[in-house]
């Protein structure tokens, strides 16, 4: 088909007023073609629509061509201004769904307007965009990558940090296993003696901080530790003098402290009637061994004899009564340990309880502990042996009649109780105790001192009488009665003796 030149109609006419000012009109620019595109001969062209229209100042045409046959589709449009002449038009492909980008030829033209125009067209007339997942890709920010590098830089700060740690620890480890090695082993220090006095009842513990001020040692709390892994926390050590040195190890020292260097010998003498206290007195005052090793084998240990069987387990003043009264031969400051010297006094004790008492035992049908319990209230109460069996004599006929008398009414059993040998008070006699014998019926729980073999002999062979009373005078010999009214009398005349005495 020929190109043909269109001339466009005007939809309306200019005003003259206009017309009259309109000024020449510019040639078309050289890149707007002044006319239509050719269309292809292969196919059929048909015009779709076609609209011309007319503005003041100007003229405006615009058309549409489509090729059935080729699926093109071309749109047309030409503006004629005042201020210049614009052309645009757009092919579309409808068989490839493409769209192919406007071409514009346009005229310049001064002002602001122009160039707003321009740029609507452009964007109006751009072809859709394709994904392109590649490239529209988001790139990175810079600031995570600078995260990056400040997260990296500080793992590798930590990192350092962690390694000087582990180093530090490791040389003070190190440094601490060295010092304690050569103040355990003694390897580099200096030979110089020193004298340490060692109060009494110094345990090994205690005596760490004293060689620590003294310099035989560097550390006291590890000398300590030395001393409980090897189970010699607690040894007593002797009081005295002791020169030791530096150049010494923990177990020279420690041999050096508990060596047994005294030979001299001891009597302690027990009297009959010492209750375990004045007992653990007597040792301590004769320096056989230590208060605190004494009390921990008067209390807790196990000793294995049968006439404490019935006693165990062991508690406080359990062996009341069994710590056979007599002179005794020990070590002084002795290191043997400490319940071997109260278990020569249980031994003996053993000896002195021989067949005879066992016999009078069974045949009164008494237990041991009975028997010992009995006989420390005889040993108590008499003064004069040829009394011990008359008054064993009235404790058994109490016992016989316990509807009678049921109380034994002993003051020596009270004074156990309330801790004196005074003459007894109205107030002592009120105690809540099984001690008081006044009030409690029958024997009390426990002997209450440590009696000797005439007062064990005594309490199995009581002296056949019917005495129930008796009171004690001022010379140690006691009054006894077969009746309450007798004994009132008694009382009133042992009174009068004892006033006399204090005047």
């Amino acid at each position: 088909m020929e190109n043909r030149r269109y001339t466009p109609k005007h939809s309306q006419k200019t005003s003259p007023i206009r017309k009259s000012q309109e000024p020449a009109r510019r040639a078309p620019s050289a890149a707007a073609p002044s006319r239509r595109p050719a269309t292809p001969t292969s196919g059929r062209t048909q015009p779709q629509q076609r609209r011309t229209s007319g503005t003041t100042g100007g003229t405006s045409t615009q058309w549409r061509t489509t090729d059935r046959t080729a699926g093109t589709s071309t749109q047309w449009r030409t503006t004629d201004r005042p201020a210049g002449t614009s052309t645009q038009w757009q092919t579309t492909d409808r068989a490839r769904q493409q769209t192919a980008p406007r071409k514009q030829p346009t005229t310049a033209r001064s002002g602001a307007a122009s160039t707003q125009r321009k740029q609507t067209a452009q964007s109006s007339t751009q072809p859709p965009r394709r994904v392109n997942p590649e490239r529209d890709k988001p790139t990175p920010k810079k600031k995570d990558s600078q995260k990056s590098k400040e997260a990296h830089k500080t793992g590798c700060a930590l990192a350092s940090l962690y390694f000087i740690c582990i180093l530090g620890i490791s040389v003070c480890l190190s440094l601490v296993v060295i010092f304690s090695a050569n103040d355990v082993l003694a390897l580099v220090k200096p030979d110089v003696e020193i004298e340490v006095v060692i109060p009494e009842d110094t345990t090994i513990n205690g005596v760490s901080k004293q060689l620590d001020d003294s310099g035989i040692v560097n550390y006291g709390m590890l000398f300590r530790l030395f001393n409980a892994v090897k189970g010699d926390s607690e040894t007593i050590v002797s009081a005295g003098n002791y020169v030791l040195n530096p150049t010494m190890d923990y177990s020279q020292i420690l041999r050096a402290l508990t060596k047994t260097t005294s030979t001299t010998s001891i009597k302690v003498t027990i009297p009959e009637g010492y209750t375990t206290a004045q007992i653990r007195q007597a040792l301590l005052e004769g320096h056989v061994t230590s208060q605190a090793l004494l009390d921990n084998a008067l209390n807790t240990y196990p000793f294995k004899h049968s006439f404490l069987k019935d006693r165990k387990p062991p508690k406080s003043n359990w062996l009341e009564g069994y710590l056979f009264p007599d002179t005794y031969e020990f070590i002084q400051d002795s290191k043997q340990p400490v319940h071997e010297v109260i278990n020569v006094m249980l031994n003996n004790f053993d000896k002195k309880y021989d067949a005879q008492i066992k016999e009078g035992a069974e045949k009164l049908g008494l237990t041991t502990h009975e028997v010992v319990t009995i006989a420390s209230l005889i040993e108590r109460e008499a003064k004069e042996s040829t009394e011990f069996a008359k008054i064993s004599g009235v404790i058994h006929n109490r016992l016989k009649n316990k509807e009678q008398f049921p109380n034994l009414q002993i003051d020596a059993a009270l004074q156990y109780a309330v801790g004196h040998n005074n003459r007894l008070t109205d107030a002592d006699k009120q105690l809540d105790s099984p001690y008081n014998l006044y009030r409690h019926e029958g024997l009390p729980p426990g002997p209450i001192c440590n009696p000797g073999y005439n007062a064990l002999y005594a309490a199995t062979h009581p002296e056949e009488h019917g005495y129930y009373y008796y009171v004690a005078m001022p010379d140690g010999t006691h009054l006894f009665a077969k009746s309450n009214s007798q004994h009132n009398k008694n009382r009133a005349k042992a009174d009068k003796a004892w006033a006399q005495q204090k005047n």
